[in-house]
């Protein structure tokens, strides 16, 4: 597999979107009952989708999350309401991650025989890359646009 089939092949994983549920799968994965589930809809906390031909409810990855959260803001002594508040201001942070990683992630590359991360333009002229070596942290390197486009598009040898 080459580099680019690789970046393809990460963007279709981090698609979250493609991730639904049943209410008694998100129950068992939440420990949240489905009774609890259905109230929490009817409040307007979450929301379930249609699934086309289907009468049963299924909830996304984001529910899920949601969900996840909630739970554990009552776990820890906060009221639904303000345990609801608290996961969506979360979500939030959630989100950005989330757009970062779909739209930042320009693709990966090899760089010193280590697996690197196209982060995008850094400037007209330069990319920056990121390398995570297995014994130390992230270091960062600029590159040239056209040389960085190059190395993210070869194959690995």
């Amino acid at each position: 597999m080459d580099v680019a089939e690789f970046t393809d092949e990460m963007r279709h994983v981090f698609d979250v979107h493609r991730l639904v549920f049943r209410i008694g799968e998100l129950a068992s994965m939440t420990g949240v009952s489905p009774r609890q589930l259905r109230y929490w809809e009817k409040k307007g906390l979450i929301k379930s989708r249609e699934r086309e031909g289907e009468q049963a409810r299924v909830y996304t990855f984001g529910t899920f999350v949601k969900v996840s959260m909630i739970k554990y803001f009552l776990d820890n002594g906060y009221t639904l309401t303000a345990a609801s508040q608290k996961a969506a201001a979360r979500n939030s942070s959630a989100k950005v991650l989330h757009r970062f990683i779909s739209t930042g992630l320009q693709g990966f590359a090899e760089i010193d025989g280590q697996m690197a991360i196209n982060l995008g333009p850094f400037d007209d002229q330069q990319t920056l890359m990121a390398t995570l070596p297995e014994d130390g942290a992230v270091a960062y390197r600029l590159l040239p646009n056209a040389e960085a486009q190059k190395l993210t598009q070869a194959s690995p040898e």
